[in-house]
């Protein structure tokens, strides 16, 4: 759409629309914008030449306007569109000549679009609220008062509560015995175990945690002999007020004496918990924990790299992968493709963020690459080095963001060690399997070192690149760049890839294997070259010399002439395969067999290839090089990372958001939704959600994704009022679809730097496939002995889990990119670090 400030100029961009592929195109819009300042007239090209790019995406508005939908084909293409878009793309195509970019967005915003009409609704709304009071925003009412609640469940990720025995819930009559006093309290039992037990008062008593309390078991001593006259030692570990009940947990002393009743107490616990139920509240949690980790980790677009201390300096030493932060190793891979993260994570730049007193700490690293005879080099600056001088961070900005090479990334030191990199045991020590080992020597010797990660999160876009090429470049200054560069060394200490190991929700294995391949299609005859990277008996994935112009769901016809010498029964000529997907560069396919009515022949041959070979090929999942390792580093990083995720449930035809990941402390979006939220085991996020508007947003994105489709980015901005002696802050949200351009965003952004304090996340959507039931099989089995029911509703809950939204932190990187001056950010960070401060500080 047309930005707001370009709005007065509607009439040029209309009528360049027309000469947008034209020869005459330049001489045009110089005549037409020979008036305009040099700056307009860049921003009116930028935007002709993005309306002007084709456009391959398929329409299908069902569901998304107030009409009737109905199919229209165009160029071989179904779209489906109503009446209204029809007239607007028909329109468009005489005026733009083709289906671009342009008339996409122009379809697609029509006036009967529910996403059009809600924006406007949002905007009139917080115009309203801007007018009325830019500076200080009403607080909202307490939470308490609020009929728009909407809580949703905190699972904590890497928290597992380990119990060594079984408790089982059972209530008996006790006395409790304070400060060897002879008066006795009455109490009972609400559960109990051979190590502890939780009690309920009869009276209310101020108890004192750590206090030492002798216990009388009277109920039990009425049923057997127990020899118990002075009573069994118990320490006070917890005391729980609820309502007008107070609870205590005790935790027995250990005392040679009572060994008889200890094992009274197993043997009446093991011959009863049938009777009895056993309380599953621990072994529950932790599956659930377990198995939304599972969920989160393989879609992460954070690369997590292990930096060990050697000699007082930090070594990466590995990094764990996943399908979707590999172009994050592979972007820092060298041309002989060594990892040069020594060089990006050193001793100066981790300092500099081990001083910072924040929540998080973190910075925003800005990089780009420069290619010399075959060699590679990397620049790159965080945002603290790049403050100390206004002229250099201009010129790394504007240079760099006009090199292909160019990465934002949000950069996170988290503090780790070697002991986090074991899960304890789920399940009481009486249950577990005797052939449960923890790591092996040659695991922990590789870790043994480890002391930090660093989290490395791609937060580029086309629109942020955008805006930093709007910063000046004094071409004769380019050589001040060089004290970015970093200089190649000598000897590289390796840094190893290591993938994280999940669920394998392939039907089939892959196998790496390289033949020659001569690709035509249909339409073309022309024949190309290229070579398979792997295969499966259902397709292939294939790599060409030159870009490819193929799109999802074209057919190709595949030769496979090295193939065809070792096969007579055969014939590997013009095998249909159809394309799935095309890599960003254009060379690389991945291709399913196309089956017809008679069996696929590529099929049944590399069937017989697999079955007599399977011994001689390779897996495409390459074996890990310290088996093992994978689990220890997920242990690592999901015990120390403080990511916020948000999970996306089925139930039924309707997706809801009722499930929170936190990490071990959480970041300030946690924080803010738990300003309002009385229950420190749930939060509130009516505010993210909108009344259900950003549900609907997320559920028409994931209804349209597949499950290895990458994430879709948006942008959540969250602007707090300051804080008075008295008032609650005010939170107020808006999603980076709500603006009507990147035009109206900056300015939404600079008013609320001048006036509030603004976050802002950058959420990455992600369809899950199915569970990892055999990383919580330990404790669904266990469950399952006990209460199948409970089992069946926990494994249901993860079954319905359907999409996962990771939330980064991205405020430090919005101001720079819409320019806003120094001063205006200094002010703003301030006032920023006050507010969180106060919000930390506990409720008196």
């Amino acid at each position: 759409m047309t930005a707001a400030d370009l709005q007065q100029y509607i009439g040029v961009i209309d009528r360049m629309k027309s000469l947008l592929n034209s020869a005459d195109f330049d001489q045009v819009f110089s005549l037409l914008t020979s008036d305009l300042p040099k700056s307009k007239q860049f921003l009116l090209k930028m935007e002709l030449k993005r309306m002007a790019q084709p456009c391959n995406y398929f329409i299908d508005l069902r569901g998304h306007v107030d009409g009737d939908v109905k199919p229209y084909d165009y160029m071989g293409k179904t779209h489906y569109m109503d009446e209204n878009a029809v007239k607007v793309f028909e329109a468009g195509l005489k005026q733009y000549g083709s289906f671009t970019l342009g008339l996409y967005e122009e379809v697609l915003n029509t006036e009967n679009n529910f996403r059009v009409m809600h924006r406007k609704q949002t905007e009139d709304r917080v115009r309203d609220a801007l007018q009325t009071n830019t500076a200080k925003l009403a607080p909202l009412p307490d939470s308490e008062e609020r009929s728009d609640a909407h809580y949703a469940t905190i699972i904590h990720f890497g928290n597992y509560n380990a119990r060594r025995d079984e408790r089982m819930h059972y209530s008996i009559d006790i006395e409790l015995e304070l400060d060897n006093s002879a008066k006795r309290v009455r109490a009972s039992t609400t559960d109990l175990s051979v190590s502890g037990s939780k009690i309920k008062l009869q009276q209310p008593i101020k108890g004192v945690i750590g206090s030492i309390v002798k216990v009388h078991f009277t109920g039990l001593e009425q049923e057997f002999v127990l020899g118990l006259a002075d009573g069994v030692s118990y320490k006070v570990v917890d005391i729980d007020q609820q309502s007008n009940n107070t609870y205590w947990r005790l935790q027995r002393q250990q005392n040679e004496n009572e060994q008889q009743f200890v094992e009274f107490l197993q043997n009446f616990i093991n011959a009863n918990k049938r009777r009895y139920k056993v309380n599953l509240d621990n072994v529950s949690q932790s599956m659930l924990s377990k198995g939304y980790e599972q969920f989160y980790l393989p879609k992460t677009n954070t690369l997590p790299v292990f930096i060990a201390v050697k000699n007082s300096q930090p070594v990466p030493i590995c990094a764990l992968t996943t399908d979707y932060n590999k172009a994050v190793w592979q972007y820092f891979l060298d041309e002989q493709h060594q990892a040069v993260f020594i060089s990006i994570c050193h001793v100066k730049r981790l300092k500099r963020l081990l001083q910072q007193t924040s929540l998080e700490m973190s910075t925003t690293l800005y990089s780009f690459t420069h290619a010399v005879k075959g060699k590679l080099f990397y620049y790159s600056a965080t945002r603290e080095e790049l403050s100390e001088s206004e002229a250099l961070k201009e010129l790394f900005l504007g240079f760099g963001s006009s090199k292909p090479s160019w990465r934002v990334f949000h950069l996170s030191l988290l503090r780790t060690n070697a002991a986090q990199a074991e899960i304890p045991s789920t399940i009481p020590e009486q249950t577990q399997a005797k052939t449960e080992t923890g790591l092996s020597s040659l695991i922990k010797n590789f870790i043994q070192d480890i002391r930090y990660i660093v989290n490395l999160t791609d937060i580029t876009g086309s629109d942020n690149t955008f805006w930093y090429q709007t910063y000046p470049v004094d071409q004769q200054k380019l050589k001040l760049l060089a004290q970015f560069g970093h200089k190649k060394l000598a000897s590289q200490p390796p840094c190893e890839a290591v993938a994280v190991q999940y669920v394998n929700l392939r039907s089939e294995s892959r196998y790496l294997y390289k033949t020659a391949v001569t690709i035509s299609d249909n339409e073309n005859q022309a024949e190309l070259n290229g070579h398979s990277r792997d295969f499966s008996s259902k397709g292939f994935q294939l790599e060409t010399v030159l870009p490819v112009r193929f799109q999802k769901g074209d057919l190709l016809l595949l030769n496979l002439p090295d193939m065809q010498k070792i096969s007579s029964k055969y014939e590997l000529q013009a095998l249909p395969y159809e394309v799935m997907a095309v890599s960003k560069s254009r060379t690389i396919m991945n291709l399913r067999a196309a089956e017809g009515t008679e069996p696929h022949v590529g099929r049944l041959f590399f069937q017989q290839l697999i079955q007599n070979n399977r011994a001689k090929l390779t897996l495409a999942e390459e074996s890990p090089k310290y088996p093992g390792l994978n689990v220890a580093l997920r242990n690592l990083y999901l015990n120390s990372q403080h990511h916020f995720a948000l999970y996306v449930h089925r139930k039924g035809i309707r997706y809801e958001i009722d499930t929170i990941a936190k990490g071990s402390t959480g970041n300030s979006l946690h924080t803010l939704l738990s300003i309002y939220s009385k229950d420190p085991a749930k939060l509130d996020v009516s505010l993210i959600l909108q009344n259900h508007a950003t549900s609907l947003q997320f559920t028409q994105q994931l209804k349209q994704m597949k499950r290895f489709d990458n994430p879709k980015p948006s942008e959540l901005l969250i602007t707090v009022s300051r804080l008075t002696a008295t008032d609650k802050p005010n939170l107020q949200c808006r999603y980076d679809y709500e603006f009507s351009s990147e035009q109206a965003k900056q300015e939404y952004v600079l008013n609320a730097l001048q006036h509030n304090v603004l976050f802002c996340y950058k959420l990455q959507l992600s369809r899950t496939g199915r569970p990892d039931t055999d990383f919580i099989a330990p404790e669904l089995s266990y469950i399952s002995a006990y209460a199948l029911h409970k089992a069946k509703q926990l494994e249901e809950e993860l079954w319905s889990v359907a999409g996962v939204i990771d939330a980064i932190d991205i405020s430090s990187e919005l101001p720079w990119r819409f320019g806003a001056k120094t001063d205006l950010i200094q002010n703003h960070d301030q006032r920023k670090l006050t507010l969180l401060a106060q919000l930390q500080q506990p409720v008196a």
